[in-house]
């Protein structure tokens, strides 16, 4: 979404998962060294490996739903890649929406984020087909109840996260009868750290929403210690979040939920000033996680081309197509 931040024109995730919201790039603040800084507590991300202190400083932000001329929010350089063209320069959390007299409305089907009033908010209700979700608003979270697979889970309602939902590995559910990919290495960003370890993603997995009955495609993972539901379930129902009376509303819309693997990943490279194996299937056993690819198709990988590189071996479902010449990581 478009922020002005100290009046100028950024751009910011909307992530219902972040509790606070953050300066990801310092170099979007004039005289940043100059700024005062508090300290209160600390973050940490969705796989509780690491904590990192908190830095606050106050800033003059604007958004089509709210403006504040000494908003706190929180530094956070957040881990990217070398080959990254994110534009995103911060988050805004839920601290920007809590104890406000308006409930928000997610339009996915228009494409809309805006505040609506209790007497518009009760007409979509009235005529609109919402449904109230089982769901908890309190410290600047929001949760939503689902049953999955027959058993009910509470998820934190994170449009921060890419995927559809998320859960430990330690969830009761009976896997085995679900069609599997197992993935290891590094599949996820969080606040504080890059995950490292072994994601289960499965298809057609039944699930029941407010009476809403689909299926969808979850991934049971060893690294992320929560459960998350993100954008891509997110997107297929509008929604209305009234904090103030503690409700979450939700109405299925247009948007395909897809079900199925879209394809099967054999690996997954990552470019940094060398070109390396990141993710790998678990029954993958030519290459091997931290391998360094030194050349692909008589192409000899440097810091100049590694990113390119990268994105072809990333589009490169096969890639016993590909003549590679690897480095063995070491032992």
């Amino acid at each position: 979404m478009k922020v002005f931040v100290e009046d100028d024109e950024h751009i910011f995730l909307f992530d219902t998962g972040a509790p606070m919201s953050t300066i990801n790039d310092t170099t979007i603040i004039k005289e940043f060294s100059k700024r005062e800084f508090g300290s209160l507590g600390s973050l940490q991300g969705a796989d509780k490996s690491k904590k990192i202190a908190k830095k606050n400083f106050t800033v003059n932000l604007k958004t089509v739903l709210f403006e504040s001329d000494n908003k706190i929010v929180t530094l956070l350089p957040m881990p990217k890649s070398k080959c990254s063209k994110s534009p995103i320069k911060g988050i805004i959390g839920l601290d920007c929406f809590f104890n406000q007299d308006y409930p928000l409305l997610l339009n996915f089907s228009d494409g809309k984020i805006c505040n609506i009033d209790q007497a518009e908010m009760q007409s979509r209700l009235d005529v609109k087909g919402y449904r109230e979700v089982k769901s908890q608003c309190r410290l600047n979270s929001i949760y939503v109840y689902l049953t999955l697979a027959g058993k009910e889970y509470k998820f934190t309602f994170d449009t921060g996260y890419s995927g559809q939902l998320i859960l430990p590995s330690d969830s009761k559910i009976d896997w085995d009868i679900y069609n599997k990919m197992e993935l290891e290495g590094s599949l996820f960003v969080s606040a504080t750290s890059i995950t490292s370890g072994l994601e289960t993603y499965f298809e057609k997995v039944p699930v029941v929403m407010a009476g809403q009955k689909l299926s969808v495609k979850p991934v049971v993972s060893e690294t992320v210690k929560s459960h998350l539901l993100g954008i891509q379930f997110i997107k297929g129902f509008d929604w209305i979040i009234d904090y103030n009376h503690n409700k979450v509303y939700a109405k299925r819309n247009h948007l395909k939920i897809d079900n199925t693997f879209n394809r099967k990943v054999s690996y997954y490279a990552k470019a940094d000033q060398k070109l390396t194996v990141m993710v790998k299937d678990k029954k993958q056993t030519r290459y091997h996680l931290g391998d360094e690819i030194i050349s692909v198709n008589g192409q000899k990988a440097t810091p100049e081309n590694n990113c390119d590189l990268q994105n072809l071996l990333n589009q490169t479902e096969d890639w016993s197509t590909l003549n590679l010449e690897v480095v063995p990581a070491p032992k």
